[in-house]
């Protein structure tokens, strides 16, 4: 796809580096700048890069059967399982793979989530590009394939006009999880990550980095990278949240 226009009058976005957050934490803080966003008390998008402890996630109308089982081996404890508000069936987060949540405000022309998905496939599709694979779309499923196996996950939601979720992309995951689900409902689905394409993979936190300048070009705007939480962020207490 062709970049689109630098939207020199929006806001700039603002983009940072969690490391590892506790997934039901990131979900509140992703509901906290969408209702910034939906609500106008806010005003550019922000890019959350971050990984979880293992968990499973299912979209709303996702299926219960297309996980074959919640331990990895006889004897550890189960993959806690979560439905969230986005589209598709289940999937896996955990070590080891990059989060990429993109909470953006679509507006004018730009209303259209299914070119917002686009979009976020595009970043990691040049960066593939930069580290020497042709990673390609298909028609029939959001994400990216390298040699026909999956690196990228996507699932969004949307609600009054403004995004939340994004993209899983596999750094170092242990794949043996995704023997235990159908990934995203696709029986037989082959996977897999840019330590098994590489031998060995960069730091999640070096790869966000690295991100950040495709974000600006894919996006069309400013883009502010933090090593940690995004200015504004850092003081997020989710207890405080939680009672709110």
């Amino acid at each position: 796809m062709s970049d689109p226009p630098v939207a020199h009058d929006a806001p700039a976005a603002l983009a940072g580096f969690l490391g590892r957050v506790p997934f039901g934490e990131a979900w509140e803080l992703q509901r906290k700048i969408w209702r910034g966003l939906a609500e106008g008390r806010s005003g550019g998008d922000v890019f959350l890069f971050l990984e979880h402890g293992p968990v499973f996630t299912l979209g709303t109308g996702g299926s219960e059967a297309h996980i074959v089982s919640r331990r990895l081996s006889a004897g550890e404890a189960e993959v806690p399982v979560v439905r969230v508000n986005r589209g598709g069936e289940v999937t896996f987060h955990g070590p080891g793979q990059l989060m990429m949540y993109a909470i953006c405000r679509l507006t004018g022309s730009g209303r259209d989530v299914h070119a917002h998905c686009r979009r976020l496939e595009e970043v990691f599709l040049r960066y593939l590009s930069g580290a020497g694979f042709e990673a390609r779309r298909r028609e029939d499923m959001p994400g990216l394939w390298v040699e026909g196996e999956k690196i990228l996950s996507l699932g969004v939601g949307a609600r009054r006009w403004v995004t939340m979720h994004g993209v899983a992309f596999n750094v170092a995951p242990d794949l043996r999880y995704f023997g235990r689900i159908h990934p995203c409902g696709e029986v037989g689905a082959r996977v897999t990550s840019l330590e098994r394409l590489l031998g060995k993979a960069p730091p999640l936190r070096e790869v966000a980095g690295a991100l950040i300048p495709i974000c600006r070009e894919v996006f069309g705007r400013e883009v502010i990278w933090s090593e940690g939480a995004p200015e504004g962020l850092a003081s997020w207490d989710p207890a405080e949240e939680r009672s709110a």
